[in-house]
């Protein structure tokens, strides 16, 4: 089976588990709750979980709650980064609080967030076990924590001239390798791996999510809308601060410099100023950089599957951490 194939199976039984969660009463409050997930996604953060869970066990379906859990973790920040940034497109269609309001996002959210723990409890593969439903609580509450902090450093950075990179990687191995990391070490928790083990699985997981990052800012960038549903140049009009803006603005001349920051942060820039900035970065040979840079990443995660079982899950997490690293959509 191929990574594309196995991506898809492991996502239709996440949905159907996510389906079978999210409903209730009120309608609206679980449409709302349910509504970016069934726009789309890669369901990552689920697909690590249980490949690492099946380095050591062979009854996948079992931990099907548990990585379920992981993917409404994810789903429930986006709602709310979103609202924060004031986003108004996510996965090609009108963010969550376009679609519904503020409000009724905001409690969406927090439904996620609320049913993430009752996936938890109901997790077959924890449920014998006090010790472990007690390491995944904290796994996943510290993970929730880590991403706060990443979020706040996110709504409260230095000015574009003053943002360095090393700023740049504190904030995304808190808003991103940390769930990365509770989902495979969650995995070899639930399998019962040794610790050795899950410390190379948290290896694997910081690096594979700071790769991911990388590449996902550069296509924030210079990615294709019609692949990646987000419109051109939509991270610099945003105003954020991603490696690919920071590598280009301080590689820039001081004529670039000017056009970067005559439309960086402004979200009603004319699209032809904006495809300029969009033009020069590509020129500028800034993705070849940032991806070189991914790739060292990706070096040091494939480095922790040499330590771990040998099996078709490890080949599956050596092929995902490639795709990630050179994905152009």
């Amino acid at each position: 089976m191929s990574l594309e194939e196995e991506m898809k199976r492991i996502a239709s039984l996440v949905d159907a588990k996510i389906k079978e969660s999210l409903t209730g009463e009120p309608e609206l409050l679980y449409s709302a709750s349910s509504y970016l997930i069934g726009a789309g996604g890669k369901r990552l953060r689920p697909l690590i979980l249980l490949k690492f869970y099946s380095l050591y066990r062979d009854d996948e379906l079992s931990a099907i709650p548990l990585a379920t859990a992981l993917e409404l973790v994810h789903n429930f920040t986006l709602i709310h980064d979103d609202i924060m940034d004031n986003d108004d497109m996510r996965r090609g269609v009108p963010t969550t609080h376009r679609k519904f309001g503020i409000p009724m996002a905001i409690l969406a959210g927090d439904v996620l967030f609320a049913k993430v723990f009752n996936l938890v409890s109901q997790s077959r593969v924890l449920q014998d076990d006090a010790n472990k439903i007690g390491q995944a609580v904290k796994v996943v509450s510290d993970s929730l924590v880590t991403i706060c902090e990443g979020q706040a450093l996110d709504l409260n950075p230095p000015s574009l001239e003053e943002f360095t990179e090393d700023f740049y990687f504190k904030m995304i191995k808190k808003k991103t390798s940390a769930l990365f990391e509770a989902s495979a070490i969650l995995g070899c928790i639930a399998a019962g791996a040794p610790n050795e083990h899950v410390n190379l699985a948290k290896m694997y997981a910081e690096n594979l999510g700071l790769a991911f990052q990388i590449v996902d800012d550069v296509l924030g960038v210079v990615g294709q809308p019609d692949v990646t549903g987000k419109p051109v140049g939509g991270d610099i009009k945003q105003g954020k601060r991603t490696l690919p803006i920071v590598m280009a603005f301080r590689s820039a001349g001081r004529k670039e410099q000017e056009l970067l920051l005559s439309v960086w942060g402004v979200k009603n820039s004319p699209d032809n100023v904006v495809r300029e900035a969009v033009e020069y970065i590509r020129r500028s040979g800034i993705e070849e950089k940032a991806r070189r840079l991914a790739s060292e990443y990706l070096g040091n995660a494939l480095k922790a599957l040499e330590g771990l079982p040998s099996c078709r899950a490890n080949d599956t997490l050596r092929e995902l951490a490639n795709f990630l690293t050179v994905r152009r959509m």
